[in-house]
């Protein structure tokens, strides 16, 4: 199995079909993300499926951008594979960590900046967070770099990965969670939401937000008001202001 890492992230790569596919079937748990050369999609219908099934997101780049990922000149036969630095968890072990715990969730769709997600993984952890669910598609995952930026914090916590996060959020919604989406466009102030109670905190990615199917699967959707001129908050922070908050009201009762 030919790995190196990489010069952007120092994460480690695992190329070609057939170390791919093992990883895959052997240790799916352990794939950050899946990338695919578009030119030779026709060909990788089998590794694709198999990707699908494990709930592994797959990126679709030019051939040559993937090449330029891979040391010069390998044959990397149209797929690579970014390794986990952290095994990931069930979905079904994310609501066990909850109805367990204090019945606190976040899920995470669409950002993609491993520094912001390694963020949000530190301060989750700091805020008794009891799971965290990564929607499989746009969205950064449990890369080196993220762990990095977490401190250390990412393995206090259960992190699993969803391909639809909007039918997560409904089906939690029929167990008696409260789902609150941070949306700078909402009319509801962060303070004056229901934060009390089996709670999902729902935040979206650094440039479009969450996606419009998200939004909808949510009770309500809350913003941070700004002084003029600021249009918006860092993510991770805005996800800090809200968590600490449901924290304090869990503390208050």
């Amino acid at each position: 199995m030919k790995r190196r890492a990489t010069n952007e992230s120092e994460d480690l790569t695992v190329y070609g079909v057939h170390p791919v596919m093992e990883l895959l079937e052997q240790k799916p748990e352990g794939v950050a993300r899946i990338w695919i050369a578009r030119e030779e999609d026709r060909k990788l219908g089998r590794l694709l499926r198999t990707a699908r099934h494990a709930g592994v997101p797959v990126s679709r780049v030019p051939k040559s951008a993937l090449g330029r990922r891979l040391p010069r000149g390998v044959n990397h036969q149209g797929v690579a594979a970014l390794t986990a630095a952290m095994r990931y968890r069930s979905v079904a072990e994310v609501c066990r960590a909850a109805e367990t715990g204090t019945g606190l969730l976040v899920v995470i769709d669409g950002v993609q900046d491993p520094g912001n997600l390694g963020a949000i993984l530190r301060t989750a952890a700091g805020a008794g967070v009891d799971g965290i669910v990564l929607s499989a598609d746009g969205t950064a995952g449990l890369t080196a770099a993220a762990l990095r930026a977490s401190a250390g914090t990412a393995s206090a916590l259960a992190v699993a990965r969803e391909s639809k996060p909007a039918r997560f959020i409904t089906e939690m919604t029929g167990k008696g969670y409260r789902s609150v989406a941070l949306d700078p466009r909402a009319g509801i102030s962060w303070d004056a939401a229901p934060l009390d109670g089996p709670l999902i905190l729902v935040a979206g990615g650094e440039a479009r937000g969450l996606r419009p199917s998200v939004l909808r699967a949510c009770n309500q959707r809350v913003a941070i008001p700004l002084a003029p001129g600021v249009d918006s908050l860092n993510v991770a922070v805005a996800t800090g202001v809200l968590l600490f908050e449901a924290l304090r009201r869990r503390r208050r009762t």
